[in-house]
């Protein structure tokens, strides 16, 4: 039987805290297990300086990955972030990707940023099935 799948938009606010250029802050979103689609950064305020890291925490047996890092950052955009696909002998496939699957929780950090309440606004776009 086939399983109709949903979109959700998951909005992920961070605020940071410290000094004016190296301030973080992380924000932990819990999800479905899904897949992440897509995932659009709106910053509100931030320097030029801001790195951003998008990983799914640890969880039981299994271990953190993280699925995106943005060195240098404050520009508005989309990010589709994959993982290259293994054939059945752990070998990489050339050119083949699929979208990362989460299993718990998202995770969005800052760092080397300004200290201001939703410095960024994560829109993450997952996949998840449906009833």
């Amino acid at each position: 039987m086939e399983h109709p799948l949903a979109i959700e938009i998951r909005t992920i606010k961070v605020s940071a805290t410290g000094s004016a250029g190296s301030a973080s802050g992380t924000t932990i979103e819990a999800v479905p297990l899904s897949k992440l689609l897509a995932i659009y950064m709106d910053f509100t305020s931030a320097p030029s300086t801001t790195d951003i890291t998008v990983s799914t925490p640890s969880s039981g047996n299994v271990p953190a990955v993280t699925i995106l890092t943005l060195t240098n950052v404050n520009s508005d955009g989309w990010y589709y972030p994959q993982t290259q696909i293994h054939d059945n002998t752990g070998s990489a496939i050339t050119g083949a990707y699929m979208p990362y699957t989460l299993h718990g929780s998202l995770s969005v950090a800052l760092a080397q940023a300004d200290a201001v309440t939703d410095e960024l606004i994560a829109y993450a776009v997952i996949e998840v099935p449906g009833p």
